[in-house]
């Protein structure tokens, strides 16, 4: 099965208005396919049930519900139970791609959309880096939480501020009103020796414990080759990025490269990494990997072929 949102047609569906579309579609599809009640329903989003009503009225006035689900949300939907039944997962968000050109763009408000519907006041998300992640923190809108707090997956970057997980994580909880706490450390070190010595700091391993037990961790999902974060910032080079496609490495999280079984394949990058390994990642609670693309397939089932991640938004 072809994984990613580029399977959905284009139309002319405003990604500006996509939090709100979406919960109109998925609770027209909820209550008329699935037959929840409005009760069950308002229990399922943390709504009243008065909200439920208005929102099923509304999906009727924007022509999304006639007689069935019309909206292009209706086919995401389907291939979200699909996913979710094929790979176990615990939820899945799939989204109409508008272009390629603007997949993270469109990602990322899915992605806010996702966190601040489910996340709860007191709650911690633990987060990882890249460029996707980066466009989630540009779509939080805010103001709705009082003390979620926000933990890194893994220590800072000395270049590239936007991609940063200090800097996001530090945006990230100051529009929800909370703390962050940082891993005070380089992400990748010199050596294996200095990544030993960093990760036996006191902070650097309370910061870890906290990330373990996170209520949501939140990643994303590179693949390997010229567009991939770690090649550009220079992390790696260009022939051991090859050598690294040779071996059967189809995607990376947290800067730890998988093949299409979801094994690790062998990189010296990995030992000098300050942060949780790929395989902690399976004993956290939600883990939300975050991709999309054509580019990206390979990598998603990679992915979700290691259990890296339980929650897929694409």
């Amino acid at each position: 099965m072809i994984i990613c949102s580029y399977l959905i047609q284009r139309t002319n569906f405003m990604v500006e208005d996509y939090g709100e579309y979406d919960l109109l579609v998925r609770v027209a599809w909820l209550y008329y396919e699935e037959g929840l009640t409005q009760d069950q329903i308002a229990q399922r989003f943390n709504l009243s049930r008065s909200k439920v009503v208005r929102i099923l009225k509304r999906a009727r006035e924007k022509g999304i519900v006639s007689f069935q689900i019309t909206g292009v949300g209706s086919n995401c939907l389907s291939l979200e139970k699909k996913l979710i039944s094929l790979f176990d997962l615990e939820d899945a968000m799939v989204v109409p791609l508008i272009s390629e050109e603007k997949v993270r763009d469109t990602l990322g408000k899915a992605a806010a959309v996702y966190l601040e519907r489910n996340l709860k006041d007191g709650e911690l998300l633990a987060i990882g880096w890249g460029r996707t992640i980066h466009k989630i923190a540009d779509h939080i809108r805010g103001g709705q939480f009082k003390s979620l707090r926000v933990v890194n997956l893994m220590g800072g970057l000395t270049t590239s501020l936007f991609l940063n997980p200090y800097d996001i994580g530090g945006r990230l909880a100051s529009l929800w009103g909370g703390e962050c706490y940082y891993v005070y450390a380089p992400a990748i070190a010199a050596s294996e020796e200095l990544a030993r010595s960093f990760k036996s700091e006191l902070t650097v391993k309370t910061a870890m414990k906290m990330a373990k037990l996170a209520d949501y961790s939140l990643v994303g999902i590179g693949e390997v080759g010229r567009e991939n974060t770690l090649t550009m910032m220079g992390y790696i080079n260009l022939p051991e990025t090859e050598i690294l496609r040779r071996n059967g490495a189809v995607g990376n999280i947290l800067a730890q490269f998988f093949n299409l079984r979801g094994e690790k394949v062998d990189c010296e990058l990995h030992k000098r990494i300050v942060g949780l390994s790929i395989e902690e990642l399976r004993g956290l609670k939600r883990v939300i990997g975050v991709a999309g693309g054509r580019r990206k397939v390979q990598s998603i089932l990679g992915a979700l072929h290691g259990r890296f991640i339980n929650i897929l938004i694409t």
